[in-house]
């Protein structure tokens, strides 16, 4: 289990499973492809980027000319 919290937002995710908790409730973590999931790699947790950022309150764009994400935060 992973647990996220800043500012105030709470994010829960389980190893494995598709669907998390964002403060208190139930969201799927990718509608369009439920094996999308946090897993643990070579010992590594690895989470879906683009989920966290965005339940966070950030702007997640894909450059796909360039291959590169820019992840802005919200100002505050």
């Amino acid at each position: 289990r992973v647990d996220i919290e800043y500012r105030n937002k709470n994010i829960t995710l389980w190893i494995g499973k598709n669907i998390a908790l964002v403060n208190g409730q139930g969201v799927i973590i990718d509608p369009q492809n439920l094996n999308v999931v946090p897993e643990i790699i070579n010992g590594r947790t690895m989470l879906p980027l683009r989920f966290v950022a965005e339940a966070l309150g950030c702007e997640v764009k894909w450059n796909d000319a360039t291959k590169t994400i820019t992840i802005r935060f919200p100002s505050y």
